[in-house]
């Protein structure tokens, strides 16, 4: 009874405490930096620069980075690399110099048909200010930054009631849909507006290299028991004369899930849904996974969370956990009574009860071992579980030797109750002596029956 109290405490207390307003001692929610974002620099006299993205192949390979205690969040970052095949249109005769304009971390590398080509700072950021189609009158329309994001009407927000101006919208790797989050939060950098020229030739496919070796992703810690990760990739099609097929890959790390989504560019509808389109596909990817858009969205959202600990996606909260461990151990109890119950039997069938009553502490100390893997509490509270860790692999041993020494002590007791008295002094039994057995007779007698002296005359 004492064990139930205390684990009625202890989820009562994690129940009631007050949110930390940080996670693990870094901020809530940390940004989500843009990279990619290549725009061509528009021409004089025209809306856009007269190029079209033949295709776009986009390859994204989430690394977590596992800290050296267990209970700190992981650093995770991305390997980004995107291809574009860049053609001029038809009918052009004369070779097109252009300049690109993209956004970049320091550490980009950047090859032209297979050439490395060098930086520079661009005048303005990509997406800024980003050219019209023609017919629109050639003048800039300014589009919201990358960050903001858009959802298709496709997409179900969790909080509709949330105002753009104050929150940005992020993709839910578990459930596929966009949530809002606050718009002012903290932010490890911002990515370089860099450019580069490049000359495009008639009737000849380009090929521009983007390789980001190292992407921090934008994390969100109030979601989940994990924090949720993000990374956002502008496309901003309607700056090209075309746009073509977009494919994307996604790699995860193992116990990992992913979800990729892509908003449309906000002039335009949201795509059709078809039954074998992958824009209508909402199911969380696995360790691999690709999607393709026939139509190039104005973002590629790419969102990951570790589910270590989640139980099959079932138990993704503080709370959810508590109430897990704390229904283990009210079955814990409640089994290990009943098993004693039938283990106090004097009869062969108590020997059933042995192995259950091993195998009960095990299963609840590997429970709680792997619930209490994420960290609950903020840093430097979640430090806390080390030693409940400690206290249930004590717990758990003790318990372990304690019903083994138990049942055998309870089962010799009963063997020896059930077994024949013995020591001297102490009657045999009619059945051990055998049937028909009679007492010995002297054998010295004399005819009226007296008995002799052994010995004597």
């Amino acid at each position: 009874m004492a064990r139930v109290v205390v684990v009625l405490c202890l989820v009562a207390a994690g129940v009631l405490w007050p949110t930390p307003g940080a996670a693990q001692g870094l901020p809530r929610a940390m940004a989500a930096i843009p990279v990619g974002g290549v725009i061509p620099a528009p021409t004089a006299g025209s809306g856009h620069a007269p190029v079209s993205v033949q295709r776009l192949v986009v390859a994204v390979e989430v690394h977590a980075e596992r800290p050296r205690l267990a209970l700190m969040p992981a650093r995770v970052t991305a390997v980004l690399d995107a291809r574009y095949t860049l053609r001029l249109p038809e009918g052009q005769a004369r070779p097109q110099h252009l300049t690109l304009r993209v956004l970049a971390t320091p550490d980009v590398a950047v090859r032209w048909d297979g050439r490395p080509v060098d930086l520079y700072a661009a005048p303005d950021r990509p997406g800024d200010a980003v050219a019209t189609p023609d017919g629109a009158g050639g003048e800039p329309a300014h589009r919201p930054g990358p960050a903001a994001g858009a959802a298709s009407a496709g997409d179900v927000l969790d909080e509709p009631s949330a105002e753009s101006q104050d929150m940005v919208r992020w993709l839910d790797p578990l459930t596929g849909r966009f949530y809002p989050v606050p718009q002012a939060m903290a932010s490890s950098g911002a990515p370089q507006a860099l450019a580069i020229d490049v000359v495009l030739r008639p009737e000849r496919d380009h090929h521009l290299q983007l390789h980001y070796p190292r992407v921090p992703l934008g994390w969100d810690g109030s979601r989940y028991i994990a924090p949720v990760h993000q990374l956002i990739v502008p496309l901003h099609p309607e700056a090209w004369a075309g746009f073509g097929p977009v494919d994307v890959h996604v790699a995860v790390p193992r116990g990992y899930v992913a979800d990729l989504a892509g908003a449309p560019p906000a002039a335009e509808p949201s795509p059709p849904l078809g039954d074998d389109g992958a824009e209508s596909e909402r199911a969380a990817l696995g360790p691999a996974g690709e999607r393709r858009w026939a139509r190039a969205p104005a973002q590629i959202h790419v969102a990951a969370v570790d589910t270590a600990g989640m139980w099959g996606r079932w138990v993704t909260r503080r709370r959810d956990v508590l109430w897990l461990l704390a229904t283990t151990w009210l079955v814990f109890v409640g089994l290990r009574a009943g098993l004693w119950r039938l283990g106090r039997r004097r009869d062969a069938w108590a020997w059933a009860a042995l192995l259950p009553l091993l195998a009960l502490p095990v299963v609840a100390g590997w429970v709680s071992w792997r619930s209490l893997r994420v960290p609950l509490w903020g840093y430097p509270l979640s430090l806390l579980q080390y030693a409940l860790w400690g206290a249930l692999a004590l717990y758990v041993a003790g318990r372990l030797l304690g019903d083994l020494v138990g049942f055998l002590a309870l089962r010799w007791r009963y063997r020896r109750a059930a077994g024949p008295p013995r020591g001297p002094g102490t009657a045999t039994s009619a059945d051990e002596l055998g049937q028909g057995s009679r007492p010995a007779v002297a054998a010295d007698t004399d005819a009226g029956g007296l008995t002799a002296p052994s010995g004597g005359a």
